[in-house]
């Protein structure tokens, strides 16, 4: 019994890790997130933008790692306890933590800001708060299937979108600053494309993406057999990842840019209108088996 609480100690804390590791190491070595620079009047919502990155950097290492212990528990037990749970969602985000917060405290020393507190102190504050709201959603979505596979697939589809934008901004060579040390923010859960107009694709990316993951989850899981209840709150899980890191780093300083307030608030409709889709799909009536011809 006691290895199995020490794999699960292991496992929880070292994926939680290595997923905070990762993402920070990908967006630092691409230059696609800065701390350590001035933001400069004009661009003062770039600060919130970059805590919202940094806030579901450790939602997503803590679910992560918590998803990872708890489904090795399963696999040697077959069921997943309330103990098990917590142990796998504390585990999480004490690795999540350990990683992500000297990555995130040592550039923020040298972020420069036109406001009036420490950008080291919100930036381990933005950590912190993703790291306990990724432990409170572990409780409730690892080991639940419609919960957990709405989340991943579209936590999945958030990296296509900015895998996507990274690599317009990137061929267009659209840089934030003269000299060319940062690229155009690129917002978390938005198609951000030249081709597309700013305001509309921040505010239907995240409620477009929402519906096709509630619509392949929940029919899936009806499919499946699975709880209504379950299907009904699925198409919320993966948004309210999104939905709670942009809650954390806020709509922005400044109210006359609205690039992240745009971001925020389609992040927000994205919940709504993926527990929507998931309820329809759980109250819709089943089709009762055929009955045999005699």
């Amino acid at each position: 019994m006691m290895r199995f609480w020490v794999r699960q100690l292991a496992a929880g804390f070292g994926l939680a890790a290595v997923i905070a590791a990762a993402q920070f190491g990908v967006v630092y070595g691409l230059n696609a997130l800065r701390l350590d620079r001035e933001f400069l009047a004009g661009t003062d919502n770039d600060w919130n933008l970059q805590l919202s990155w940094i806030a579901w950097f450790a939602l997503c290492a803590t679910v992560g790692g918590a998803t990872f212990a708890a489904g090795m528990a399963q696999r040697e037990t077959g069921r997943v306890g309330v103990g098990v749970r917590a142990l796998a969602a504390c585990t999480a985000a004490l690795g999540a933590a350990t990683v992500a917060l000297p990555l995130t405290l040592q550039p923020a020393r040298y972020a420069v800001l036109h406001a009036s507190f420490d950008p080291q102190l919100t930036a381990a504050l933005a950590v912190g708060a993703g790291v306990i709201a990724g432990l409170l959603l572990s409780l409730f979505v690892v080991a639940r299937s419609p919960l957990s596979t709405n989340l991943w697939v579209f936590t999945a589809g958030v990296w296509v979108l900015a895998v996507v934008s990274f690599l317009d901004t990137a061929q267009f060579g659209r840089n934030r600053d003269a000299l060319g040390d940062y690229y155009d923010p690129i917002r978390l859960g938005v198609l951000d494309v030249s081709s597309l107009e700013p305001i509309p694709r921040a505010s239907f990316t995240a409620p477009v993406l929402a519906v096709l993951a509630a619509l392949v989850c929940g029919l899936v899981a009806r499919r499946a057999g699975r709880s209504r209840t379950l299907i009904a709150l699925s198409g919320a899980a993966g948004p309210l990842l999104i939905a709670i890191a942009y809650g954390i780093g806020g709509p922005g300083l400044s109210r006359s840019l609205s690039y992240q307030a745009d971001a925020y608030l389609g992040a927000m409709i994205a919940v709504v209108v993926g527990l929507l889709v998931t309820t329809v799909i759980a109250l819709a009536p089943r089709r009762a088996p055929a009955r045999p011809a005699f």
